[in-house]
């Protein structure tokens, strides 16, 4: 397994009480997914990306990347959903009854090197 992460490595905590999933990778924070329904509200570059219409925030993270250089700011995960790179978030995905809500995933800039191994898969899934 040279060169590629080992996802199993990772150790998860879940703190429903205050709407947070924690990763742990070799005994540091890895990465902190929100949820959109009952977590904390967080602001990334001053805007709300909690419990969003997925749709009005994807806008605000492409209007960002206008102002960045070329292909380094934006990318999208294989279900389709933003990633800023600047800002270390994936804005994924959470379903309230017949509507999706923004579950922001964040994580530290090393894990850009292969983002989609960073973390369990189940990370990057639709959460009801």
């Amino acid at each position: 397994m040279s060169g590629e992460l080992d996802v199993y490595a990772v150790e998860e905590g879940r703190y429903r009480g205050f709407g947070l999933h924690l990763y742990y990778r070799d005994e540091r924070l890895a990465g902190v997914a929100v949820d959109a329904l009952c977590g904390p509200q967080v602001l990334a570059d001053g805007v709300e990306v909690v419990g969003r219409v997925p749709s009005v925030l994807e806008q605000w993270m492409l209007d960002r990347a206008e102002s960045r250089p070329p292909y380094t700011e934006l990318a999208y995960m294989s279900g389709g959903v933003p990633s800023s790179a600047s800002l270390g978030v994936t804005i994924n995905v959470q379903r309230e009854g017949d509507r999706l809500l923004t579950r922001p995933v964040f994580y530290p800039a090393e894990a850009l090197d292969d983002l989609s191994h960073w973390l369990p898969r189940d990370a990057w899934e639709i959460h009801d």
